[in-house]
């Protein structure tokens, strides 16, 4: 009999840690962003020698009349997924993001900016097609994670059900879960989708 597979295990792989620290105030300290960023990578060759060139600065470029904290502005000019806009945005900008953002910390999908207000099932079968990303996934092994909602085992047609539901809240995003005929469901790497780990 074939295993299952049902999770995969994850690891860190890295971390991003943004300065709010402009070139002016750089300079008016005496040093610069190069410096700073040279002697942070210094220091990671002292912890982690044989890792030191592992590193990729980028620097956060903004209009000099862009208000807020230094810090807010270069998560956001950056792309940190978690940044919240303080800085006054231009009006063509305050509309939501558009795409889809899997929240996997607070388990809740957003799509356009607007909750989708998935069911515990819903959302237990998008995560494991993420979690089993690029592969095909049977409805036997997405039968197999009904105990993730406290639920006995569906059959086939009420899997067919869940996945007509999830695409229904998905919108104009329902392609991201992919059917492969006779063999189940898929999700792939996709432009509009945002995965937030943990």
């Amino acid at each position: 009999m074939t295993k299952l597979q049902t999770t995969k295990t994850t690891e860190a792989k890295g971390f991003a840690l943004y300065v709010g620290i402009s070139e002016a105030e750089a300079a008016n300290a005496g040093t610069s962003l190069t410096e700073i960023a040279q002697e942070l990578r210094k220091r990671l060759g002292e912890l982690v020698p044989e890792l030191a060139n592992e590193t990729y600065a980028a620097l956060a470029i903004a209009p000099v009349e862009a208000k807020g904290r230094n810090l807010d502005i270069t998560r956001i000019a950056l792309g940190e997924p978690k940044s919240v806009r303080t800085a006054n945005p231009e009006p063509e900008e305050t509309t939501a993001a558009r795409g889809v953002v899997v929240d996997l910390s607070r388990k809740r999908v957003y799509v356009d900016g607007q909750n989708a207000n998935l069911t515990c099932k819903e959302y237990e079968l998008l995560g494991f097609l993420i979690e089993n990303q690029g592969e095909t996934v049977s409805r036997q092994q997405i039968a197999s994670i009904s105990e993730r909602c406290g639920e006995p085992t569906p059959n086939a047609r009420t899997i067919d059900v869940h996945v007509r539901r999830l695409r229904a809240k998905l919108g104009e995003y329902e392609d991201i879960v992919r059917t492969a005929r006779g063999k189940g469901y898929r999700f792939d790497k996709h432009p509009d989708v945002l995965i937030e780990q943990l």
